[in-house]
């Protein structure tokens, strides 16, 4: 082969992160225009469908700066990350929905070389539906960017890009309140694994450390525009983030277009807990016999803590209603890390998927499709709809070892763009798409 015919292979396998988001963005493109000749979606971002939801209230800080008040909801809820890097880039809604999307898609395009996923796991995370939210000025993009720079700063023990990442993440969202927990159990594993204590303990320190200043920086700003220091943790209440008991069966306020999805992400966060739980067990066993822990790498024992604490946040928080935990797990690199930990474990038995099939029809009961009429629908028709659910998230379970990997690849992508137009189309016209 000669040399210039040796040229682009070499060239696109040392880029093949970059080719596959090039890719992702021309089909994404084609897509979006048309369903949009076709009517079947109608409105495209602008400046007078993007002025929506929570938007409202960044463009107010990035205006004027933050408010408080005692009685009722205020802009004192929202971190200041955001809302100050729209006003320092000088753009506008439009502007900051696309310099949200070039963060994402060059932060995903680092995240999937460091974790060297396959081509067709990268292709397919990135059509995640609540991928959504990267293309608006919400604070997902932000959050996504500086939680890679944790992660990659975990993987490659780069210890002031993982005190950068978790600097970032506590400036753009109440991070440490799913942080904290997750940062501390990342350190009694991996403390217990061979040699690791010291470096454990460092880490740990320093990351406790930048999610206080976090929470300094937040509360010198609201202070000195609003005189109330805290005004970011007593503006919740008025937002009805209060503990509360769960109510049963579960709720989602934006309807079954998204519930599925919500469903999906608390399917993943129990999923963590017994993990968690499980190695909880084992770290149990290894003090008390003094054995070290398996190795265990930090940044897939963190993002399981991070699924595990926001959904113990939603459940305890906003009683018996999903609304937000998809967002919360499935737009972060949190799901990248544990997906392609999960691609590269030994195939399954088929039977043990049945088992895992059952149980999940029975855990949707939660809902209750059993025995209430779900969401108007009756029990046959709640049935099915969470049938498919289940078969969708056993599509993704067994994908390592599927034998038509590609056609469900480009079958499962094609449905999640679909979806993620629908719902982005929905969230312009003001409905309920969180």
């Amino acid at each position: 082969m000669s040399d210039s015919a040796a040229f682009f292979p070499a060239i696109l396998s040392r880029y093949r992160s970059v080719a596959v988001v090039a890719l992702h963005v021309l089909l994404l493109a084609a897509f979006t225009s048309a369903l949009y000749a076709f009517g079947i979606i109608r409105f495209l971002p602008s400046h007078e469908t993007l002025l929506r939801w929570d938007v409202i209230w960044y463009e107010q800080i990035r205006q004027h700066g933050y408010t408080y008040s005692a009685t009722g909801m205020s802009n004192a809820a929202f971190f200041p990350m955001l809302p100050y890097v729209w006003r320092f880039s000088g753009l506008g809604l439009r502007g900051m929905g696309l310099l949200n999307a070039a963060m994402f898609l060059g932060a995903s395009t680092w995240l999937a070389h460091q974790l060297r996923l396959p081509v067709r796991l990268q292709l397919l995370l990135l059509s995640t539906p609540f991928l959504l939210f990267m293309v608006v000025p919400y604070t997902e993009a932000l959050f996504f960017v500086f939680s890679t720079l944790l992660v990659v700063g975990l993987r490659r023990r780069k210890l002031l890009w993982w005190v950068l990442g978790l600097l970032g993440c506590g400036l753009t969202r109440s991070a440490s309140t799913m942080f904290t927990p997750a940062l501390l159990f990342m350190v009694a594993m991996w403390a217990m694994q061979p040699g690791q204590r010291g470096t454990a303990l460092r880490w740990g320190a320093a990351g406790l450390g930048a999610l206080l200043l976090s929470i300094g920086l937040v509360a010198a700003v609201q202070w000195y525009q609003t005189g109330e220091p805290f005004g970011f943790i007593l503006a919740q209440k008025h937002w009805g983030h209060t503990m509360k008991r769960p109510n049963f069966p579960f709720t989602d306020p934006s309807g079954t277009d998204v519930l599925w999805l919500d469903a999906l992400a608390l399917w993943l966060g129990l999923a963590a807990a017994g993990v968690c739980t499980w190695l909880t067990w084992r770290w149990l066993q290894c003090w008390r016999t003094g054995r070290a822990m398996p190795p265990l790498p930090p940044e897939l024992i963190f993002a399981l803590g991070y699924c595990v604490g926001v959904t113990l946040f939603i459940l305890l928080y906003q009683g018996g209603s999903l609304w937000n935990i998809g967002r919360y797990i499935f737009a972060t690199p949190f799901l990248v890390v544990i997906l392609a930990h999960w691609v590269a474990q030994p195939a399954w038995p088929w039977r043990r998927y049945a088992l895992v099939a059952a149980a999940t029809m029975l855990l949707w009961q939660l809902f209750g499709v059993y025995s209430l009429n779900f969401d108007s629908f009756s029990t046959g028709q709640g049935i099915w709809y969470f049938g498919l659910t289940t078969l969708y998230l056993l599509t993704y379970l067994a994908w390592r070892q599927l034998r038509w990997q590609r056609e469900a690849t480009m079958l499962l992508y094609s449905f999640n763009l679909l979806m993620l137009l629908h719902m982005l189309d929905g969230w312009l016209q003001y409905y309920v798409i969180q």
